[in-house]
């Protein structure tokens, strides 16, 4: 168990790297020129950044992207543990359908299988002397 935390951490870890990796890159080619965010009434942009303003820009960028990451990753495995439950629960009304169905003829043939094997006959005493 140890080894797969260990695997996880380093994934983690990797994924971080690549994201802000990706963020640096869009963030160095895109124009930031006409970029602006408004907080609160005030607007910033996003060329006028810098020094500690820009290293939380890039840390709020790169946080963000990992969480939309991390929403869709949930999200598509909800869909398809909610579909596998779907699945599961319609296999198993169909089962339960056949078998209410079936067990007429299930009884039926078991009385006539009873009624039709042969029997062993019993074997005439033996007398001893």
């Amino acid at each position: 168990m140890k080894r797969v935390w260990s695997i996880l951490g380093w994934m983690s870890l990797v994924l971080v790297i690549v994201v802000a990796a990706i963020v640096a890159a869009l963030w160095l080619a895109l124009p930031l020129v006409s970029t602006t965010i408004s907080i609160d009434g005030e607007s910033f942009s996003l060329a006028n950044l810098s020094g500690g303003e820009l290293a939380l820009a890039f840390v709020a960028a790169v946080l963000a992207s990992l969480a939309a990451l991390a929403v869709g990753a949930l999200a598509t495995a909800l869909g398809l543990a909610a579909g596998a439950l779907g699945i599961g629960i319609g296999l198993l009304a169909t089962v339960a359908v056949l078998a209410l169905l079936a067990s007429p003829f299930v009884i039926v043939g078991w009385l006539v299988w009873r009624a039709a094997r042969r029997r062993p006959r019993a074997l005439p005493p033996t007398a001893t002397a």
